[in-house]
């Protein structure tokens, strides 16, 4: 009964289906057809033959209405939502059209598991997948890279849940898989439990998923509930099988084992880079995994490309909304040099958790994320790991270790506000209690700051500079709350102030809490503008303006590290006059003198640098060697509202008015013999500035752990001096033989793009004589 019932609709349909004239009686015409996208008339409209349906061609009408319409008029229906227009715009658009297919194309990859694969198509295989998987630490998504390929496809769906589940062909029981098989699949679990480890690593540190890392996996596993040990096994036991194998060659012997042990090597760091217990243990699995990129590179050429285990439909079976991208293709040298630059990075990470002092530690961190290249994004989440993770920071201190050893060694030391005796007295009228509880506040609220400033410098350059524009702010209000504790604390340190006419007819007191907030505000205000030099910002107009705007800011830092330094030789003096110091206090003074010194030091030889740049590119500017770009909706009075935003907040220093600025950077009362000299003289001093401190040692420099940085850094400085030297030297010489007329210099400006100069953050004009 149900059978004939579906004859009886069957017929129905075929008969409706046969009354629908589509052709209208015409035979098809294949070349009509072909060629059909290159005429220019519309295909005729076809006639419906239908019961219940009335055709009406709209063609005419519509054309004379449309023609009704001024040029930007809309006409929208009121029930034709924007989801539905929306809706429209994505059919059949392959851009749009997740479900749309090319004529021919089918939905799935007609691939066939089963057929052998010769061993360099092994090889083969695997060198894609590494470029696949560095074309993912580099950015970009799963889906566009790993997950092309149809053997992790095959690994992965359905999820597996024990290593027995992952065989490609699924009719072999694992006694009769072929060894170049198991070898690739050996290969791939490794390379899905190695994105797993990193994919979770970067999750959990502070990263920008829009900016840096894609760690969204299209609701697919990365062998969670696989342990990591029975990985490691089976990569070890087919590293065995492959050595007892004779019906291979020797070359490709050794090209399939070293793609084996790279995997196995991998995927021991990814894991044991998350511990923090042992600086060289990680460092030793970095190196030991970049011991083997030789021989990885070096039989790279026994590589037989298979591009049909490849394919970007593999998209359409993800759980995402997006149509088919492109597969990214990262070539080998790309890949392998980020794989090189990956170890390398890892293995100097690691050296973090070896601690010195917190001044070392902010140095650290500072240069190795201004590497170039910049350090991969995985290895930046490594660095937050190591040093906040858990809030136990390098995995063995606690946040108030390194605010009490950075307060101690800048304008505390040896001082009873941070004796930890303090915590044990338990009287509330005890003035130690109040100091404890007092401290406690203000640690309580530096944490943060202090923290977020070692956390952002772990981020992406721009993201830097942008987060810097938040954190000063951050610490304008964090210097205003410890100036009202340093004021509380005044009456149980019994604080003597210093007394003297000639500085102030007000006693002056230390405010050590405050003064401490006020130089790290200092600090990243410059730190705000000398990366607007290195991201290429400024216009070269404006150079002069903000070199200015940063030597007012050295100045001001190095003012106030001489009044830091004043209350600290006060001191040591009264601490000696009330009784002999013990080996600690005194190791604390030397310390905290030390710094100041030091920092004094960079503070002048930036100071200087700046200046004398300033005053260069304020003479260029005079005689038109530096070209202003039209600027139609822009005057200087905007751009400085624009350059200076970030600084409006900010109470201390005080923000430089517009025209007192423009009268300050020009100059005018000068000449252009006394700018000239005036900037020899500024460079000059940085440079013997730069040259002292290359001198120094690691210890005094407060960068250990990181010397070899820090001292390419002042190299690149010293060599930015000179340079500015000579510049200022031929722009003397050129306006000497020609006069003041700005249309006789005989010379003209180059401004070196940004990363071709000698350092990042001094811009040094290049001076071309013209003929």
């Amino acid at each position: 009964m149900h059978g004939n019932g579906n004859d009886q609709i069957t017929n129905d349909v075929i008969e409706q289906v046969a009354a629908l004239d589509v052709e209208d009686g015409r035979e098809p015409n294949p070349s009509a057809a072909a060629f059909a996208a290159w005429n220019n008339e519309p295909p005729p409209a076809p006639t419906l033959k239908s019961d219940g349906v009335i055709a009406t061609d709209i063609t005419e009408a519509f054309t004379h209405a449309a023609q009704q319409l001024d040029v930007g008029q809309l006409v929208k229906d009121e029930l034709f939502t924007l989801f539905e227009a929306v809706g429209a715009l994505e059919i059949m658009d392959p851009k749009m059209d997740s479900g749309y297919l090319e004529p021919g194309e089918t939905m799935d990859d007609d691939y066939d598991f089963t057929q052998p694969l010769l061993p360099e198509e092994i090889v083969g295989i695997i060198d894609q997948l590494i470029c696949h998987e560095m074309a993912w630490h580099m950015g970009h998504p799963l889906g566009q890279t790993i997950f092309t390929s149809l053997y992790i496809d095959r690994l992965l769906d359905p999820c597996p849940t024990q290593i027995n589940e992952t065989y490609f062909d699924r009719s072999e029981s694992a006694s009769d898989e072929p060894l170049t098989f198991q070898i690739l699949r050996a290969y791939c679990l490794g390379l899905v439990k190695s994105c797993s480890y990193v994919n979770e690593r970067v999750k959990a540190e502070h990263y920008y998923e829009e900016e840096d890392f894609v760690t969204h996996t299209f609701n697919r596993s990365l062998l969670e509930n696989i342990d990591i040990d029975d990985v490691l096994q089976l990569l070890l036991d087919t590293t065995k099988q492959l050595q007892l194998r004779n019906d291979i060659s020797e070359k490709l012997k050794l090209a399939l084992r070293c793609r084996l042990e790279f995997r196995e090597t991998f995927l021991r760091t990814v894991e044991e880079a998350d511990s923090r217990t042992s600086v060289e243990n990680i460092k030793k699995h970095w190196q030991n995994l970049e011991g083997i990129l030789p021989a990885l590179k070096s039989s790279a050429n026994l590589a037989k490309p298979v591009p049909a285990s490849f394919s970007a439909k593999l998209q359409r079976k993800l759980a995402s909304t997006v149509p088919p991208r492109p597969i990214v293709d990262l070539n080998w040298e790309t890949a392998f040099d980020h794989m090189e630059r990956l170890c390398r990075d890892g293995s100097v990470a690691a050296e973090v958790l070896t601690y010195y002092d917190s001044h070392s530690l902010m140095t650290f961190v500072a240069f190795f994320q201004a590497r170039k290249p910049q350090p991969s994004v995985y290895i930046r989440t490594l660095l937050q790991h190591y040093i906040f993770g858990d809030m136990v920071i390098l995995g063995t201190m606690s946040v108030r270790q390194i605010l009490d050893d950075d307060l101690a060694t800048t304008v505390l030391p040896a001082h009873k506000l941070l004796d930890r005796s303090n915590d044990e007295i338990e009287v509330p009228s005890d003035s130690r209690h109040q100091m404890a509880n007092q401290m406690e506040v203000f640690r309580a609220r530096a944490a943060g700051s202090y923290l977020d400033i070692l956390r952002t410098i772990c981020q992406n350059r721009c993201r830097i500079r942008r987060t810097l524009c938040r954190l000063i702010a951050d610490w304008e209000v964090l210097q205003l709350d410890a100036e009202e504790l340093d004021v509380d604390l005044r009456q149980y340190t019994k604080e003597e102030p210093i007394r003297d006419r000639e500085i102030s007819s007000e006693p002056v007191y230390s405010f050590p809490l405050s003064s401490w907030s006020y130089l790290y505000k200092l600090r990243q205000m410059e730190w705000l503008v000398q990366m607007g030099f290195e991201l290429f910002v400024y216009q070269p107009d404006e150079l002069a303006t903000m070199y200015w705007y940063l030597q007012y800011l050295a100045k001001t830092r190095m003012r106030h590290l001489e009044r830091i330094r004043g209350f600290n030789v006060r001191a040591l003096n009264d601490a000696r006059r009330k009784s002999p110091l013990s080996g600690e206090e005194q190791t604390q003074y030397i310390n905290a003198l030390s710094f100041i010194n030091y920092s004094t030091m960079e503070a002048a030889a930036t100071y200087g640098l700046a200046d004398a740049l300033s005053c260069l590119f304020t003479v260029l500017n005079r005689l038109l060697l530096i070209p202003t770009p039209p600027r139609p909706y822009s005057n200087d009075l905007y751009r400085y509202e624009v350059r200076m935003k970030p600084f409006q907040p900010i109470g201390l220093p005080e923000l430089i008015p517009y025209d007192d600025l423009k009268t300050a950077v020009s100059q005018p009362e000068e000449s252009l013999s006394d700018l000239l000299r005036y900037a020899a003289d500024s460079a000059v001093g940085a440079r013997k500035g730069f040259e002292v401190m290359s001198k120094l040692t690691a210890k005094d420099a407060f960068c250990q752990g990181s010397y070899d940085s820090w001292l390419a850094n002042i190299k690149d400085c010293l060599k930015a001096c000179i340079f500015t030297g000579i510049t200022i030297a031929a722009v003397k010489k050129a306006t000497e033989s020609t006069g003041k007329e700005p249309n006789g210099i005989k010379i003209r400006v180059e401004i070196p793009p940004a990363g071709n100069g000698y350092h990042d953050w001094w811009v040094v004009p290049k001076v071309v004589p013209v003929v």
